[in-house]
């Protein structure tokens, strides 16, 4: 900002920048907490940067770990005066790196940070990375026949992944005493409450992270995927949806509350700069450093990729050891494990079979018995079948 200037119409415009700049570095910023802050700025001057600053950190951080890369990310957007007038010259501001020093440092080389304001007063905000060339993501709608297809096998992958309770209740060992059920079964003991019965609400609802490959590997399978993920999302209500490539970002905004169609639209344009190399450790790695809050024993964990990994399999085999700890299930889906001949021969899919619980290819949605456990272990001679628990589809030791 500039000193002496006051609430006039080229604010608005760098206040919606700053939230789009906020949203490229990963926080969660929804557009409730943009106009919370929109309002908390008319009750203070915005002259008063201590102010300000507080205004946005209380409107905005959701978490203690947020506030202090929010107040980092508030003194490099507004460090420097942009004016709208000027705005055709890009500003070059160097950017904090998504990942600590030690983790980013193997992987890549700091990627600049642009600012500018176009003629409107709009703030673009760009990254540029040389291993994620801007080459576009065109999804493609997908038949109808196959659309409903999916979204039935997401629905019977919400039923096996039911960790929540929902609205009907059943017959339980513990839980409250169902007097009904009890007077019915004390007819055979003469009318004498002897046993008693008891009932809980039935799980019926499942919790997903979605941590979706889009990097240049994947882009021939990105409709049936695209299909896939939003089917999820639009199925399953707890669903947070994360894009990766050499960086991920959350995507489940674009998703959620939008048709087929129109949440086409919005990916393929937001993923333009994602479409380069993979670094499925490093994403995954930052993922749990910044959304680890996410994944617990209720949560399933489902990671669509073909396992291509330019980085260190180490950072991926850790990262994955974590969240098979921490969550309830590890879901792999490979767009070629469909093909008979399929084999996990890729160094990311070796490192990531031991933590892996299910394995699945996009064709098990669209087919009902995709989720037998016969068929999934048949696609490789080293898994086995070890019913459906925790080790569901498990590498020999």
């Amino acid at each position: 900002m500039r000193p002496g200037g006051s609430k006039n119409a080229t604010f608005i415009p760098r206040l919606a920048g700053f939230v789009q700049f906020l949203r490229l570095q990963g926080f969660s910023v929804g557009t409730g907490a943009a106009l919370d802050c929109a309002r908390a700025l008319r009750e203070n001057s915005i002259l008063d940067r201590g102010s300000f600053r507080s205004a946005c950190l209380i409107t905005m951080a959701k978490s203690p770990e947020d506030v202090t890369r929010l107040g980092d990310a508030f003194d490099l957007y507004w460090s420097t005066y942009i004016d709208p007038a000027e705005g055709k010259t890009p500003l070059a501001v160097s950017a904090p790196r998504s990942l600590p020093q030690e983790e980013i440092a193997s992987a890549t080389e700091t990627t600049p940070m642009r600012i500018g304001v176009d003629g409107g007063g709009v703030v673009r905000v760009g990254r540029y990375s040389p291993d994620a060339p801007s080459t576009g993501h065109e999804v493609t709608p997908l038949g109808r026949g196959r659309l409903l297809a999916i979204r039935s096998g997401v629905r019977r992958l919400r039923r096996q992944m039911a960790t929540r309770p929902g609205r009907r209740e059943g017959p339980a060992r513990h839980g409250a005493i169902d007097f009904s059920a009890t007077a019915r079964h004390s007819l055979r003991q003469g009318g004498e409450w002897i046993e008693l019965r008891f009932r809980r609400r039935r799980k019926r609802l499942a919790e997903l992270v979605v941590l979706w490959d889009v990097s240049g590997s994947m882009r021939d399978h990105e409709t049936t995927l695209f299909a896939l993920v939003h089917a999820l999302q639009r199925g399953i209500r707890r669903t947070r949806v994360f894009a990766f490539g050499t960086r991920i970002e959350e995507v489940t905004n674009l998703l959620r509350g939008r048709s087929y169609a129109h949440a086409a639209q919005a990916i393929s344009s937001s993923l333009q700069p994602m479409g380069g190399g993979t670094r499925i450790g490093i994403c995954l790695v930052d993922f749990l450093r910044r959304h680890a809050q996410l994944v617990n024993g209720r949560t399933t964990v489902v990671v669509l990729s073909d396992g291509w990994d330019l980085g260190d399999t180490a950072h991926l085999s850790e990262a994955l050891r974590r969240i098979h700890r921490l969550s309830h299930l590890l879901v792999w889906v490979n767009p070629h494990a469909d093909d008979p001949r399929f084999e996990p021969a890729t160094a990311g899919m070796q490192a990531a079979l031991p933590h892996v619980d299910l394995l699945l290819g996009p064709a098990d949605f669209e087919s009902r018995t995709g989720f037998a456990a016969e068929r999934v272990a048949a696609r490789h001679p080293n898994l086995r079948s070890a019913g459906w628990r925790k080790a569901y589809i498990a590498a020999p030791r």
